[in-house]
């Protein structure tokens, strides 16, 4: 109902709020005992919300920027360079190999993130980071789209979501569309593009659902 959608965006804004107080009272006290400038702050989420996005709330089986392009801001003024911003294609998966890069540790070539310092301290092209982002969504909401094995290839124009053992999906070019409106999956036009993307899609389940670490014990 109506007084339930305003209800939900109370809530929201309410959350939002309480977040951004405590998080202020952190950031004060490493302001307070001298350390801000020495400490490493990141700031991000799991996931984002619909909040009426496309007809829809809370979150689901789906891949819309609403949910999957999230907030990633990272302090260390000692270390970083001030003021960047990047809009390069970044993952959460990234966030280990950074800490590890930054204290000095090696990081495993199993890994599958790729570390942000370079990007972080003015080194590297801030926005270029990979060729593509990937998620997925493997039945994990109890009640709820228990029928719905997902996967995204997003490679910064195209984003492709396949649902696997159904016969729909999802193709947007946000050149075009940036706000996910214009499904091009039936459309014979982008045929050729969806095969493409779904390979493309396919290669990256397959290659970040792999154990590297167990490495090769026979050669045949």
């Amino acid at each position: 109902t109506d007084e339930e959608k305003r209800e939900h965006f109370r809530d929201y804004y309410a959350e939002i709020e309480l977040i951004d107080d405590q998080f202020g009272r952190l950031m004060q006290y490493l302001e307070d005992i001298g350390e801000k400038d020495n400490t490493l702050v990141i700031f991000m989420s799991d996931h984002g919300e619909l909040n009426g996005d496309h007809g829809l709330y809370w979150k689901g089986a789906y891949f819309y920027e609403s949910l999957v392009h999230i907030p990633l801001i990272m302090s260390c003024p000692s270390r970083f360079k001030k003021g960047l911003r990047s809009d390069a294609l970044v993952e959460l998966v990234d966030i280990a190999p950074t800490l590890m890069d930054m204290a000095g540790f090696e990081v495993p070539f199993y890994m599958q993130g790729k570390s942000l310092l370079p990007i972080l301290t003015g080194e590297a092209n801030p926005h270029y980071h990979k060729d593509s982002v990937y998620s997925e969504f493997y039945h994990c909401l109890k009640g709820t789209h228990e029928d719905i094995y997902a996967t995204m290839y997003y490679d910064g124009r195209y984003k492709i979501v396949n649902y696997h053992g159904k016969e729909f999906g999802e193709l947007y070019d946000h050149q075009e569309d940036p706000n996910e409106f214009c499904n091009l999956w039936d459309d014979p036009e982008h045929a050729l593009l969806r095969a493409k993307l779904t390979q493309r899609n396919f290669d990256a389940a397959i290659m970040k659902n792999m154990d590297l670490s167990m490495n090769r014990i026979n050669e045949y």
